[in-house]
Parts: structure tokens; sequence; C-alpha cells
């Protein structure tokens, strides 16, 4: 059991004891505390359903409107139900208990439905989805900061969601995923992890495995830009070269196509550069690639996957 003093607060020990009910025993003497004990081992509480703290701090005990001791405050976080307050003996608040939980869980039960359906649209709507501390242009924390850094070369699109926005919905995350840190990535609705998981599976070259190829390309990119000059665009590191294997695949299929020089535009050059890194290795001197839908292929992956070419 717990001793609340004013260096660990009730406060405190409700937020670390979410979705259970909080039963506080404020003391001055230690009999009632040992009845109550006693008690307890004859009909120990579920510590599932239950959390049991006691104090014997005047200060805390004025805070939370505690006006004669020895009294009992049953109180939950989220604030779920009213705090209530009992000067009884500790027989007659076990009694009290199962019928103040029930009220709880089901109050529980309806708010955490709620906060599952918030997070399972989030996830749904977006093929890769942050649950982030501040934002990715000001990230707040370290841990986050370090996820959106080793992202960006992707160049790829998510959503993000702040949980310092609402701390309860922290708590239900961690309750969702049952993962107890932030970040949170969620890819195809499933978690991959945490930022130092994700970070592991980009250096080991894993990541881009796991993402929706449409996912790849911002709204933003230059790449996208290009696309709609023609449905296929060769992209060739200096001028066309007749020996093209790609170009002569889609000939071939009768496929119209256009080249574009990222010799001459550094910007698509890097990007380029950037997307390729993040699942193959690769060196600066490019190979001819073929852009479509937003996809890179190389000569040897579009040989692979020649029904994609309709």
């Amino acid at each position: 059991m717990t001793s609340i003093t004013q260096e660990y607060s009730l406060n405190e020990f409700q937020s670390s004891n979410f979705h259970k009910l909080i039963i506080t025993v404020f003391y001055d003497n230690d009999d009632y505390k040992k009845r109550l004990e006693d008690l307890l081992k004859i009909l120990p509480l579920d510590v599932e359903k239950y959390a049991l703290s006691y104090c014997n701090d005047e200060q805390i005990a004025r805070n939370h409107n505690i006006q004669q001791l020895p009294s009992v405050l049953i109180s939950s976080y989220p604030q779920l139900i009213n705090d209530q307050i009992f000067s009884l003996e500790p027989a007659q608040i076990i009694l009290k208990l199962e019928d103040i939980f029930e009220q709880f869980e089901t109050q529980f039960r309806n708010q955490q439905q709620n906060y599952f359906q918030k997070i399972e649209s989030m996830i749904q709507e977006n093929p890769i989805m942050l649950f982030i501390v501040g934002t990715p242009e000001k990230p707040m924390c370290r841990f986050t900061s370090k996820l959106i850094q080793k992202l960006q070369p992707f160049g790829i699109q998510f959503g993000f969601y702040d949980i310092e926005i609402d701390k309860l919905m922290v708590n239900y995350l961690k309750l969702y995923s049952k993962w107890q840190t932030f970040p949170q990535v969620f890819v195809n609705g499933k978690l991959i992890g945490g930022a130092d998981a994700t970070v592991e599976l980009i250096e080991q070259k894993k990541f881009a495995e796991l993402i929706p190829k449409d996912a790849f390309m911002t709204k933003t990119s230059k790449l996208e830009q290009i696309q709609l000059i023609s449905k296929y665009i060769i992209l060739i590191d200096g001028q066309p070269d007749q020996n093209c294997e790609i170009a002569r695949i889609l000939t071939e299929k009768k496929i119209p196509y256009q080249f574009y020089n990222i010799g001459m535009d550094q910007e698509v050059r890097s990007e380029v550069l950037n997307f390729l890194s993040s699942y193959i290795e690769t060196s600066h001197n490019l190979e001819p690639l073929l852009l479509y839908k937003n996809t890179i292929y190389n000569e040897i992956t579009l040989k692979k996957e020649l029904s994609i070419l309709q």
C-alpha cells in the first residue's frame, strides 16, 4: 500500500492508478488504519479494481475537504464519479465499495469506448499515424524529435496527434496499444512501437517494407509534380541512353513515357536519393529509374513487377 505525502501527492497517485477506484484513508492515529488492514487480510481488495493509499498529511486532507479524522475518500482518475467521503467503520466501507465500483466501471467503459473510437478512426484514416509530444514542426521531447528527423528523408505523409492536448488520451492510448511510452507509431493500423523501435527498423532498412507505396510521397514533393508530366517518367542522371533497359521494356509494351534529367534538378535528385536510401543501398551514381504512381522502380524491381505496367 502507498503512503501519501506532500512529496507524493494524492493527484499523482490517482493518475498513476488510472482506471481503478482510489481508496484513500486519512487518519491521525494508527488504530483505524490497523483495523482496516486486519479486515483486508480476511477480505483482500482486488488490486485490478482498487488502489489503496494512506495519508496522515493534514495539508493534503484539507485540500480534499476532509473535515474530520479518520475518514475515507473514494475517488477516481479520470473523475468519473463524484468524490465521496465517509467517516465509517472499515467493515461499512468495504460493503459500500462494490456498489461504488459498479457506478465507476459503467462510466469508465463508456468513456473508454469513446476514446478507443477516436484512436481507431485516426489510425484507420492515416496509413502512418504518430502519437507524439508536440508537433512535427515543434517536437517537445527528444524522442519525438529523433523520430521526426529519421522519418523526414522518406518524404512520407503521416497523421499525428499531440498528446499534450488531452491528458486522458495519454492513458487511453496506453490501454489501447498496451505500450507505456511515447511516441507511438502505427502503420496500417498496427503499432510498430515507439521512437527507438521505429528508428531501429529504419536503420535495418525494414521500415519501408511496412509502408503502403502511396504513402511515400508527400503532396508537396517535386517528384509528385513531375508525375503530372506523364504517367510513366524515366528518371535519368544525365542524357537519355539508347541502351536504357527500362525504356526498352516500356517500348516493347507500347507504353508512352518521358525522360526527366535529374542531373539538372538537384532538388529532385536529392528526393530520389532519400527515397532510395530508405529501403535499398544506393550510391550517388544513379541508374535509370521509373517513376510511376509516385513510386520509384529500378530495373530489377520493375522486371519482378511487370504486372504494374498498364
